[in-house]
């Protein structure tokens, strides 16, 4: 009898941590293809030369917009947002040739805007409105 419950403790204890590694595994599984549907959606934006009208028109709903026109006139170049989650709003300016001219970035806590020239360097920084 005692050699039954020690077989059946044990096996409980196999399947369990079998169990967590199933899990685990479906995890890293998961990630692995929000990662990569992730990067398709980046390459198709990418080749689509950018932002669509539809989504210049939601940049511009972005506090940091009124502040980067000012200082880069954003409608002559196309935009590209390159990070965007609670702490940080990173956006890209390419110019009719698809180069880099200008990056924004906005940290969102503490509402600071950075706009830099990637030729000439920083353009602005200072905490915007809310």
């Amino acid at each position: 009898m005692r050699r039954t419950l020690l077989m059946s403790t044990a096996a409980g204890a196999f399947l369990i941590g079998s169990a967590g590694c199933a899990d685990s595994s479906a995890a890293e599984t998961n990630k692995a293809t929000n990662g990569k549907t992730k990067k398709a959606a980046t390459e198709q934006v990418e080749e689509q030369g950018g932002y669509t009208k539809d989504q210049k028109t939601a940049i511009s709903a972005y506090p940091e917009a009124d502040i980067l026109d000012e200082q880069v006139a954003m409608d002559q170049y196309q935009l590209q947002i390159v990070e965007d989650n609670p702490g940080v709003r990173v956006i890209f300016l390419h110019d009719e040739n698809g180069e880099r001219r200008f990056k924004s970035v906005f940290r969102k806590e503490h509402r600071i805007l950075n706009v830099i020239d990637l030729d000439q360097g920083l353009l602005f920084k200072g905490i915007i409105g809310r």
